[in-house]
């Protein structure tokens, strides 16, 4: 049975009010059992019916008179046609969801999940960075600076297998009782800043470097009472450093 035959003759309208004679409802229900369309339009329309029969039995339909509406072909169509109409907007609306919201919320998922990477990243990276040698490191390089030399500069001989370099600062007279270190390549570039640093029991400060930072040169390091404030600069140090 063809959907055109179905359609301008109202096969299914009639097939679920029980109007069509024995030959057309045993060739619709051939058709109908394997269309999926058709199946959906039947299962529907039998909804719906029942559901008008089910008002107009509880008095929710009602005449002008009061008396409960009759159930006739001529409204049905209009009927089943609103329903159709309704479906037809909701399909737009969740067409338009999908198109403008959906998209939206992606980019904003895709920006989230670029940042998340990126911090992970970062602090992948500080990690690294303030990761020390796992294993004990003998013969340390150690550089002593003094601010009795003056304006030498004191002198580190940096293996090529050495991962760190200690520095032992004499601070000498001083009511501070927290420093800041700041060290400086030989082109004038800040390559690292402590904090926070406090005497040992020797009356001086002891910090390491990491021995990749420390290309052959003179580097200027730069000690910052910091505790009681104000702060003020406590000392200037040259350090040299030389590779064999």
């Amino acid at each position: 049975m063809l959907h055109t035959r179905i359609e301008n003759e109202e096969v299914i309208e009639r097939y679920v009010r029980n109007q069509l004679n024995p030959d057309e409802r045993r060739t619709f229900e051939e058709h109908y059992f394997v269309c999926e369309e058709c199946f959906a339009r039947v299962q529907e329309m039998e909804n719906f019916v029942a559901g008008v029969r089910d008002a107009a039995e509880r008095g929710i339909l009602t005449g002008p008179a009061g008396t409960s509406a009759p159930f006739k072909t001529g409204w049905l169509p209009w009927a089943f046609a609103g329903s159709i109409c309704i479906t037809a907007l909701l399909a737009i609306a969740i067409g338009w969801l999908t198109l403008s919201t959906v998209p939206k919320l992606r980019s904003d998922l895709n920006a989230t999940v670029a940042r998340s990477r990126s911090q992970q990243q970062t602090i992948a990276q500080l990690q690294e960075g303030a990761k020390l040698p796992e294993m004990p490191e003998a013969n340390v390089p150690l550089a002593m600076l003094q601010a009795e030399r003056g304006g030498e500069a004191s002198e580190a001989v940096l293996p090529v297998n050495a991962k760190r370099l200690l520095l032992w600062v004499d601070i000498g007279l001083s009511h501070y009782t927290s420093y800041r270190i700041e060290v400086f390549s030989p082109s004038g570039t800040l390559i690292a800043t402590i904090d926070h640093l406090t005497r040992s029991s020797y009356g001086a400060l002891a910090i390491s470097l990491p021995a990749n930072q420390l290309q052959p040169g003179i580097f200027r390091v730069i000690l910052t009472g910091q505790a009681p404030p104000p702060a003020s600069l406590v000392g200037e140090y040259r350090l040299k450093i030389r590779k064999p």
